[in-house]
Protein backbone atom coordinates (compact mmCIF):
# COMPACT_ATOMS: atom_id res chain seq x y z
CA UNK A 1 0.00 0.00 0.00
CA UNK A 2 1.85 3.10 -1.21
CA UNK A 3 0.69 6.67 -0.75
CA UNK A 4 -2.94 5.63 -0.30
CA UNK A 5 -5.26 8.63 0.12
CA UNK A 6 -6.10 8.83 3.79
CA UNK A 7 -7.52 11.56 6.06
CA UNK A 8 -5.51 13.52 8.59
CA UNK A 9 -6.92 13.10 12.10
CA UNK A 10 -6.82 15.45 15.09
CA UNK A 11 -8.45 14.66 18.42
CA UNK A 12 -9.34 16.51 21.61
CA UNK A 13 -11.39 15.48 24.63
CA UNK A 14 -12.86 16.55 27.97
CA UNK A 15 -13.97 14.10 30.64
CA UNK A 16 -15.48 16.01 33.58
CA UNK A 17 -16.92 14.90 36.89
CA UNK A 18 -19.36 17.82 36.71
CA UNK A 19 -20.70 20.05 39.46
CA UNK A 20 -22.92 17.50 41.24
CA UNK A 21 -21.43 13.99 41.20
CA UNK A 22 -18.80 12.89 43.71
CA UNK A 23 -16.82 10.87 41.18
CA UNK A 24 -16.48 10.51 37.44
CA UNK A 25 -18.21 7.35 36.20
CA UNK A 26 -17.44 8.24 32.58
CA UNK A 27 -14.31 6.99 30.84
CA UNK A 28 -12.86 7.72 27.42
CA UNK A 29 -9.91 6.64 25.33
CA UNK A 30 -8.41 8.16 22.19
CA UNK A 31 -5.77 6.62 19.94
CA UNK A 32 -4.67 8.30 16.71
CA UNK A 33 -2.00 6.62 14.59
CA UNK A 34 -0.68 7.98 11.30
CA UNK A 35 2.26 6.66 9.35
CA UNK A 36 4.60 8.56 7.05
CA UNK A 37 7.05 7.27 4.46
CA UNK A 38 7.18 5.55 1.11
CA UNK A 39 5.21 2.56 2.34
CA UNK A 40 2.06 4.27 3.51
CA UNK A 41 -0.32 2.88 6.10
CA UNK A 42 -3.97 3.81 6.34
CA UNK A 43 -4.88 6.36 8.99
CA UNK A 44 -6.05 4.60 12.12
CA UNK A 45 -8.07 6.20 14.88
CA UNK A 46 -9.85 4.50 17.76
CA UNK A 47 -12.11 6.56 20.04
CA UNK A 48 -14.22 5.19 22.89
CA UNK A 49 -16.68 6.71 25.38
CA UNK A 50 -18.20 4.70 28.23
CA UNK A 51 -20.67 5.95 30.84
CA UNK A 52 -20.80 3.85 34.01
CA UNK A 53 -24.35 3.34 35.15
CA UNK A 54 -25.38 5.65 37.97
CA UNK A 55 -26.83 3.97 41.01
CA UNK A 56 -24.42 1.05 40.79
CA UNK A 57 -21.55 0.89 43.25
CA UNK A 58 -18.99 0.21 40.54
CA UNK A 59 -20.04 2.35 37.59
CA UNK A 60 -16.61 3.93 37.42
CA UNK A 61 -14.96 0.49 37.55
CA UNK A 62 -17.23 -0.80 34.79
CA UNK A 63 -16.57 2.08 32.38
CA UNK A 64 -12.82 1.82 32.96
CA UNK A 65 -12.74 -1.95 32.41
CA UNK A 66 -14.92 -1.81 29.29
CA UNK A 67 -12.91 0.96 27.64
CA UNK A 68 -9.58 -0.75 28.20
CA UNK A 69 -10.77 -4.22 27.16
CA UNK A 70 -12.43 -2.95 23.99
CA UNK A 71 -9.33 -1.02 22.90
CA UNK A 72 -6.98 -3.89 23.74
CA UNK A 73 -9.02 -6.27 21.59
CA UNK A 74 -9.13 -3.93 18.57
CA UNK A 75 -5.42 -3.13 18.75
CA UNK A 76 -4.42 -6.78 19.09
CA UNK A 77 -6.76 -8.10 16.42
CA UNK A 78 -6.63 -5.26 13.89
CA UNK A 79 -3.91 -2.65 14.25
CA UNK A 80 -0.96 -4.80 15.29
CA UNK A 81 -1.51 -7.15 12.31
CA UNK A 82 -1.51 -4.09 10.03
CA UNK A 83 1.85 -3.07 11.48
CA UNK A 84 3.10 -6.55 10.60
CA UNK A 85 2.06 -5.75 7.01
CA UNK A 86 -0.88 -8.08 6.91
CA UNK A 87 -3.49 -7.13 4.32
CA UNK A 88 -6.32 -4.85 5.50
CA UNK A 89 -9.38 -6.89 6.50
CA UNK A 90 -12.65 -6.89 4.60
CA UNK A 91 -15.38 -4.61 5.91
CA UNK A 92 -17.49 -7.53 7.12
CA UNK A 93 -14.50 -8.80 9.11
CA UNK A 94 -13.96 -5.40 10.74
CA UNK A 95 -17.61 -5.23 11.79
CA UNK A 96 -17.41 -8.75 13.19
CA UNK A 97 -14.22 -7.82 15.04
CA UNK A 98 -15.89 -4.78 16.62
CA UNK A 99 -18.81 -6.89 17.77
CA UNK A 100 -16.40 -9.36 19.36
CA UNK A 101 -14.59 -6.44 20.99
CA UNK A 102 -17.89 -5.34 22.57
CA UNK A 103 -18.36 -8.80 24.03
CA UNK A 104 -14.76 -8.79 25.28
CA UNK A 105 -15.58 -5.51 27.05
CA UNK A 106 -18.79 -7.04 28.41
CA UNK A 107 -16.84 -9.99 29.82
CA UNK A 108 -14.35 -7.58 31.41
CA UNK A 109 -17.17 -5.76 33.21
CA UNK A 110 -19.01 -8.83 34.52
CA UNK A 111 -16.53 -9.58 37.33
CA UNK A 112 -16.81 -6.00 38.62
CA UNK A 113 -17.92 -5.68 42.27
CA UNK A 114 -21.27 -4.08 42.92
CA UNK A 115 -22.85 -5.28 39.66
CA UNK A 116 -21.60 -2.25 37.75
CA UNK A 117 -22.72 -1.61 34.19
CA UNK A 118 -21.76 0.79 31.43
CA UNK A 119 -22.57 2.11 28.00
CA UNK A 120 -19.98 1.92 25.26
CA UNK A 121 -19.82 3.93 22.04
CA UNK A 122 -16.74 3.53 19.86
CA UNK A 123 -15.61 4.94 16.54
CA UNK A 124 -12.88 3.37 14.43
CA UNK A 125 -11.39 5.32 11.53
CA UNK A 126 -9.56 3.07 9.10
CA UNK A 127 -8.52 4.90 5.96
CA UNK A 128 -11.59 6.54 4.50
CA UNK A 129 -14.10 4.37 6.36
CA UNK A 130 -15.74 5.06 9.71
CA UNK A 131 -16.85 2.08 11.78
CA UNK A 132 -19.09 2.46 14.83
CA UNK A 133 -19.92 0.05 17.67
CA UNK A 134 -22.60 1.07 20.15
CA UNK A 135 -24.42 -0.15 23.25
CA UNK A 136 -26.46 2.11 25.56
CA UNK A 137 -27.25 5.83 25.34
CA UNK A 138 -23.89 7.49 24.82
CA UNK A 139 -23.86 8.91 21.30
CA UNK A 140 -21.85 9.43 18.13
CA UNK A 141 -22.48 12.39 15.80
CA UNK A 142 -20.97 13.28 12.42
CA UNK A 143 -20.71 16.95 11.41
CA UNK A 144 -19.99 17.73 7.77
CA UNK A 145 -20.93 20.82 5.78
CA UNK A 146 -24.05 22.33 7.34
CA UNK A 147 -25.35 19.04 8.72
CA UNK A 148 -24.95 17.39 12.12
CA UNK A 149 -26.07 13.78 11.93
CA UNK A 150 -26.79 11.53 14.89
CA UNK A 151 -25.24 8.17 14.00
CA UNK A 152 -26.35 6.05 16.96
CA UNK A 153 -29.72 4.98 18.32
CA UNK A 154 -30.21 5.14 22.10
CA UNK A 155 -30.88 1.78 23.74
CA UNK A 156 -33.09 3.41 26.36
CA UNK A 157 -36.66 3.12 27.61
CA UNK A 158 -37.55 6.70 26.65
CA UNK A 159 -36.20 6.13 23.11
CA UNK A 160 -38.39 3.03 22.83
CA UNK A 161 -41.39 5.04 24.03
CA UNK A 162 -40.61 7.76 21.47
CA UNK A 163 -40.29 5.20 18.69
CA UNK A 164 -43.72 3.79 19.53
CA UNK A 165 -45.33 7.24 19.72
CA UNK A 166 -45.95 7.13 23.48
CA UNK A 167 -43.58 9.97 24.36
CA UNK A 168 -42.43 13.20 22.76
CA UNK A 169 -38.77 14.20 22.48
CA UNK A 170 -39.42 17.14 24.79
CA UNK A 171 -41.05 14.97 27.46
CA UNK A 172 -38.23 12.43 27.16
CA UNK A 173 -35.71 14.99 28.44
CA UNK A 174 -37.42 15.14 31.85
CA UNK A 175 -39.06 11.70 32.05
CA UNK A 176 -38.61 9.96 35.43
CA UNK A 177 -37.24 6.84 33.68
CA UNK A 178 -34.96 8.67 31.23
CA UNK A 179 -31.89 6.90 32.66
CA UNK A 180 -33.27 3.37 32.23
CA UNK A 181 -31.26 1.45 29.62
CA UNK A 182 -32.48 -1.54 27.65
CA UNK A 183 -28.93 -2.55 26.72
CA UNK A 184 -25.72 -2.12 28.75
CA UNK A 185 -22.44 -3.92 29.23
CA UNK A 186 -22.06 -5.92 32.43
CA UNK A 187 -25.76 -6.52 32.95
CA UNK A 188 -27.63 -9.83 33.02
CA UNK A 189 -29.59 -10.95 29.98
CA UNK A 190 -28.95 -11.06 26.26
CA UNK A 191 -26.65 -8.40 24.83
CA UNK A 192 -26.58 -7.10 21.28
CA UNK A 193 -24.45 -4.32 19.81
CA UNK A 194 -25.11 -1.98 16.90
CA UNK A 195 -22.24 -2.02 14.39
CA UNK A 196 -22.12 -0.25 11.03
CA UNK A 197 -19.79 1.50 8.60
CA UNK A 198 -19.91 4.53 6.33
CA UNK A 199 -17.61 6.62 4.15
CA UNK A 200 -16.04 9.67 5.73
CA UNK A 201 -16.72 12.92 3.87
CA UNK A 202 -13.64 14.88 2.72
CA UNK A 203 -13.78 17.07 5.83
CA UNK A 204 -15.73 17.19 9.06
CA UNK A 205 -15.87 16.48 12.78
CA UNK A 206 -16.86 13.41 14.73
CA UNK A 207 -18.30 13.73 18.25
CA UNK A 208 -18.60 10.94 20.80
CA UNK A 209 -20.22 11.95 24.08
CA UNK A 210 -21.99 10.79 27.21
CA UNK A 211 -25.53 11.86 28.03
CA UNK A 212 -24.19 14.42 30.49
CA UNK A 213 -23.54 16.45 27.34
CA UNK A 214 -26.09 15.44 24.73
CA UNK A 215 -28.84 15.13 27.33
CA UNK A 216 -28.70 18.85 28.17
CA UNK A 217 -27.21 20.67 25.16
CA UNK A 218 -29.68 21.03 22.26
CA UNK A 219 -28.80 19.60 18.86
CA UNK A 220 -28.70 23.07 17.30
CA UNK A 221 -26.11 24.23 19.83
CA UNK A 222 -24.00 21.11 19.29
CA UNK A 223 -24.07 21.83 15.56
CA UNK A 224 -23.08 25.47 16.05
CA UNK A 225 -20.13 24.58 18.26
CA UNK A 226 -18.87 21.83 15.95
CA UNK A 227 -19.09 24.21 12.97
CA UNK A 228 -16.76 26.70 14.70
CA UNK A 229 -13.33 27.03 13.02
CA UNK A 230 -11.24 25.80 15.95
CA UNK A 231 -8.92 22.98 16.93
CA UNK A 232 -10.42 19.71 18.15
CA UNK A 233 -9.37 20.33 21.75
CA UNK A 234 -10.96 23.78 21.74
CA UNK A 235 -14.20 22.29 20.43
CA UNK A 236 -14.20 19.65 23.16
CA UNK A 237 -13.66 22.39 25.73
CA UNK A 238 -16.51 24.49 24.30
CA UNK A 239 -18.86 21.50 24.37
CA UNK A 240 -18.05 20.67 28.00
CA UNK A 241 -18.51 24.31 28.97
CA UNK A 242 -21.88 24.38 27.20
CA UNK A 243 -23.00 21.35 29.25
CA UNK A 244 -21.85 23.01 32.46
CA UNK A 245 -23.69 26.21 31.50
CA UNK A 246 -26.82 24.13 30.87
CA UNK A 247 -26.58 22.89 34.50
CA UNK A 248 -25.75 19.27 33.64
CA UNK A 249 -26.32 17.07 36.68
CA UNK A 250 -24.16 14.24 35.32
CA UNK A 251 -20.59 13.51 34.37
CA UNK A 252 -19.65 15.12 31.04
CA UNK A 253 -17.52 13.57 28.31
CA UNK A 254 -16.87 14.93 24.82
CA UNK A 255 -14.41 13.40 22.33
CA UNK A 256 -14.00 15.43 19.13
CA UNK A 257 -12.15 14.13 16.08
CA UNK A 258 -11.49 16.57 13.25
CA UNK A 259 -10.62 14.98 9.90
CA UNK A 260 -9.75 16.23 6.45
CA UNK A 261 -8.12 14.89 3.29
Amino acid sequence: MTNAPTPQLECGYRCETGPVRDRNEDACLTITAQFGGHFGLQSFGLYVVADGMGGHDAGHVASNAATRAFAEFVLAQLYFPLLRRQSPPREADVLDLLERAVFAAHDAVLPSPGNGGTTLTAALVLGRRLYVAHVGDSRAYLAAGDELRLLTHDHSLVRRLQDTGQLTAEDARTHEYRNVLLQALGQAGALSADTFALDLPPEGRLLLCSDGLCGVVPLEQLATILATPARAQQLADHLAEAALAADSQDNITAVVVAFRD
